[in-house]
């Protein structure tokens, strides 16, 4: 039989789109490339604007490249593979939803946090110096620094960061925003699975694996905190 939800000791969390806005990301990006852009071309047009509207329009992938052939910017391969660069090396601004920090506070004290992110690195170093959250957990495992092959749904991540907490896999929890990835894994290692679901989640309409739906699926931080506390 499953633990009750009380037996939980440690809990991770994904970092994007759980802890923040993956939105907020996406818009402080463009809003570097823009920067670059006029700085490299001498104009004064706002390409971040363009970008954003895209982007709430439901385009994301080839964002560069569309916006190189909609403005006509004549940009190499090469400078578009540097838009890339900018906007994976910028310093973010981003900030945690609300309530998140607060919420930390009280988990800390009651059980042992770990953070496990896919991503590319520096970026997600910096996503999370800039969310300022570091401080609340024990164990922060980002899995492009153990190879690209230990991105979710690999269990290699739930894996090393469960081991530095010292938890037993049957009593750890994941919660996570992505159910095409981050829950499959934590299924079969014995985890309780929890999504927290929020508006405007880049990967809301995902479709989880088979196997790969949350246990648990949460609309608000005050309910994810229930969620760690009550018994089946």
């Amino acid at each position: 039989m499953p633990l009750p939800l009380t037996a939980i000791r440690a809990v991770v969390f994904d970092m994007d789109d759980t802890l923040y806005a993956e939105r907020d990301y996406v818009r402080s990006g463009y809003e570097a490339v823009g920067e670059h852009l006029r700085g490299r071309l001498g104009r004064d047009d706002r390409f971040e604007d363009w970008l954003w509207r895209r982007f709430c329009a439901g385009s994301a992938g080839g964002a560069f490249d569309a916006l190189n052939s909609e403005r006509g910017l004549g940009l190499s391969e090469a400078q578009i593979a540097e838009l890339v660069e900018v906007y994976r090396q910028h310093r973010p601004k981003i900030h945690p939803r609300a309530g998140v920090a607060e919420l930390l506070a009280r988990l800390h004290g009651e059980f042992r946090l770990g953070l496990l992110s896919d991503g590319y690195l520096p970026a997600q170093e910096w996503k999370l110096d800039a969310l300022g959250l570091r401080r609340f957990f024990e164990a922060v495992v980002f899995t492009e620094a153990m190879g690209r092959e230990a991105w979710k749904p690999s269990p290699a991540g739930y894996e090393a960061v469960r081991e530095r907490l010292g938890v037993p896999h049957s009593r750890s929890a994941y919660v996570g925003d992505n159910p095409a990835k981050d829950f499959l894994a934590p299924n079969r290692l014995g985890w309780r699975t929890i999504r927290l679901r929020c508006d405007g989640q880049v990967h809301a309409q995902n479709i989880p694996p088979e196997g790969g739906a949350p246990r648990v699926t949460v609309t608000s931080l005050a309910d994810l905190d229930e969620a760690l506390r009550r018994s089946d």
